[in-house]
């Protein structure tokens, strides 16, 4: 029986938010025990100091949001406006999620309810952050529940997208100009950390 309980004192804050630390100090405690973590809580891309950091330099200057913000891990690090659909309170969505065996978001009250589109036209930002953002579609890759970035990009001065290279390579706005950047230190689900990137519009 694995025990997590020295992972779980490290990372967590009293209240149940996430600690800022290292990525070596989460590797420290090997890939599948983060792993189990990120799968328990759900969270799909770590805060950790290297994406906080050049997310920050990044989003420097402009009036940013973050959407699928899910708990809100990222945009509260960054001090920026953090929005969700809330979709994994649905209970259509969260009875899929249960038969795969995958614990639902508990969203925060600091993250405000609204789809991307919304969010972008009341609050006007200049910039767009999103983490693990699935686009929207009806077949292939995505879903119809996702978000759609043809429109999305044209509300904004700068679209910046956390994700990987293999799993978002579906994203219809791939296909549009961007920078990729890799950062030492980016720590999603996904086992091929290598092919883990920044986007950016």
């Amino acid at each position: 029986m694995v025990d997590y309980t020295p992972l779980k004192e490290k990372v967590l804050n009293a209240d149940g938010t996430i600690r800022v630390l290292p990525a070596n100090e989460w590797l420290s405690f090997g890939w599948d025990m983060v792993r189990w973590f990120m799968h328990e809580y759900p969270i799909y891309v770590l805060p950790t100091q290297e994406l906080l950091f050049k997310l920050a330099e990044l989003i420097d200057g402009f009036k940013t949001i973050e959407i699928g913000a899910g708990s809100g891990n990222i945009g509260r690090n960054l001090g920026i406006r953090m929005t969700d659909s809330y979709l994994q309170e649905r209970k259509d969505i969260k009875m899929y999620y249960s038969a795969m065996g995958q614990p639902t978001i508990k969203y925060p009250k600091d993250v405000w309810r609204s789809d991307a589109l919304s969010a972008t036209k009341v609050l006007k930002p200049e910039c767009v952050l999103g983490c693990y953002v699935t686009h929207y579609s009806l077949e292939g890759e995505g879903n119809s529940w996702g978000v759609d970035f043809p429109r999305l990009i044209k509300m904004v001065k700068r679209l910046i997208l956390v994700g990987n290279k293999h799993i978002h390579s579906a994203n219809p706005i791939m296909s549009l100009p961007h920078e990729e950047i890799a950062v030492e230190g980016l720590l999603t689900r996904n086992d091929d950390r290598d092919a883990d990137r920044i986007f950016v519009w």
